[in-house]
């Protein structure tokens, strides 16, 4: 397992929970982005400071960093998450936090951004074009988008990343509910976490770490 290959494993479900509370927060609602005033405004009521992470190109099929990004007069103001991602890459030898351009199929733009949501405990948005999408972090949100999950996402949670992601199962749910505040309990043929509300899930693994049964009880409140 690579550097970023473990990164992605640790955090990926920590991150996407925070993307399904922002789902819920932003709705249907369309979106701007105005790089001089550094904001993102969603329909007529919601209006953030940002960080630009990056854009990925549909014609090439490439990432491209937004501080390598030299000829779109980006305000350095707006790089600064960018990077500190880059300085972290560089202290940690995760190659793709570094490097300026790459190709999709390598690491696609979501991939980058949750682990950078992770790190950064932030939430990110990804804005189409023609051509391409830009990702960027949204600043001061409500605390509920960053606060731990509710426990019952917290089954939803792991099942959409099951789904969408291939990841090491165990390291994912591990992490997972460290990171959500659960006590955990890992053995070799399986995992218990028990919310400090009472919510509890256990999950149990085959000889290849890969989950065969996810149950649980979910505890009101």
């Amino acid at each position: 397992m690579t550097p970023f290959e473990e990164l992605f494993n640790r955090h990926v479900a920590t991150a996407f929970a925070r993307q399904l509370a922002l789902a819920d927060h932003i709705g249907e609602r369309d979106w701007q982005l105005d790089l001089t005033e550094g904001t993102a405004t969603f329909g007529n009521d919601l209006r953030y400071q940002v960080q630009l992470l990056g854009t990925e190109s549909e014609l090439d099929r490439t990432w491209l960093w937004a501080w390598a990004n030299e000829g779109s007069g980006i305000p350095p103001a707006l790089l600064g998450l960018a990077g500190w991602l880059r300085e972290y890459g560089v202290a940690n030898g995760v190659p793709e936090l570094t490097e300026a351009s790459f190709p999709l199929d390598r690491a696609q733009g979501a991939r980058l951004a949750l682990i950078a949501s992770a790190l950064s405990g932030r939430a990110y948005y990804r804005g189409p074009y023609d051509g391409g999408a830009v990702f960027f972090h949204l600043e001061g949100l409500p605390a509920e988008i960053i606060a731990p999950a509710r426990p019952e996402r917290v089954f939803t949670v792991v099942g959409q990343i099951l789904q969408g992601f291939p990841v090491d199962h165990r390291l994912m749910v591990t992490s997972f509910l460290s990171q959500q505040g659960w006590q955990v309990t890992d053995t070799p043929t399986e995992v218990t976490g028990r919310h400090p509300g009472g919510t509890d899930m256990r999950v149990t693994f085959d000889d290849l770490g890969r989950i065969t049964n996810l149950a649980g009880s979910i505890q009101p409140g």
